[in-house]
């Protein structure tokens, strides 16, 4: 994206780092920058949850971040542990609800999008399950295959090679449409849950108050990259579905997102 974004912009991109908090460090960075928009941050849900998730952030980042546009956005897998005597989403509803408190879902942190998404379902299926939050997915996986830990949501690529050995099973997805790369896989929303939808995604955003017309260059560049044919392609290789969007649609978008996801903080 960066090597897209310098031909069109005409100006150097300087990728730096911010990792921790949650992606706060680097939020809070670009909210306190000067409004010129010469100061990006690469966001993904996070944006959305972490004003409710973090009650001392010295910054609001739904107030002091403006959206530019999203990359893409990735809906979520729901995976199931191949112990498990279920082959559905329907199935695994109706056995989660006769036993309540007994099964319990794995997620790569508390307030991860992963975390809140499974939240978001148990909510709206009105099941009783256990969080068991792990550094990452790679320390989730032998323990889905074991089966200690019985659900998990995340991305297609890091369990493939599981699901393709059936030690691992694939129920539904978490976008509210079936995605192309997986046509036989039902969404939630189709199987019990109607009008679920809880997706991953990456934006970009910069300061709040940086003047239209900068937000305006910065939007164009962004949909320049992301509509080029070999950008696309990467992102759907990565699981991932190329989304780019006008300004005023990546506003209405992380508005909606702040209301979905404060469902999910309790």
């Amino acid at each position: 994206m960066a090597d897209k974004m310098r031909t069109t912009l005409g100006q150097p991109i300087i990728i730096e780092p911010k990792p921790g908090a949650g992606g706060n460090l680097a939020m809070e960075a670009t909210a306190k920058a000067p409004a010129d928009g010469y100061t990006l941050v690469f966001g993904t849900p996070a944006v959305a949850i972490n004003g409710k998730l973090y009650k001392q952030l010295s910054y609001d980042p739904l107030k002091d971040l403006a959206a530019l546009g999203l990359a893409a956005w990735g809906p979520y897998i729901v995976y199931a542990s191949g112990t498990l005597p279920v082959n559905s989403m329907a199935e695994l509803i109706k056995y989660a609800k006769a036993k309540p408190g007994e099964l319990n879902y794995a997620s790569v942190g508390v307030g991860s999008g992963t975390h809140l998404a499974a939240v978001l379902f148990t909510l709206a299926a009105g099941l009783q399950m256990t969080h068991v939050p792990y550094k990452g997915i790679q320390q989730i996986a032998p323990d889905m295959v074991a089966g200690s830990v019985h659900l998990t949501f995340n991305a297609y690529g890091p369990l493939a090679q599981f699901v393709q050995s059936g030690r691992i099973k694939m129920l539904a997805t978490s976008a509210s449409h079936r995605i192309a790369s997986l046509p036989d896989l039902p969404t939630i929303a189709e199987s019990g849950v109607p009008g679920f939808e809880a997706t991953g995604w990456y934006g970009f955003f910069t300061t709040a108050g940086t003047p239209r017309e900068a937000l305006q260059r910065l939007n164009a560049s962004i949909v320049a990259a992301v509509s080029e044919r070999e950008m696309s392609e990467r992102i759907e290789k990565m699981g991932l579905v190329p989304r780019p969007q006008t300004l005023d649609e990546a506003s209405r978008f992380v508005a909606a997102e702040g209301e979905k996801w404060a469902r999910a903080v309790v």
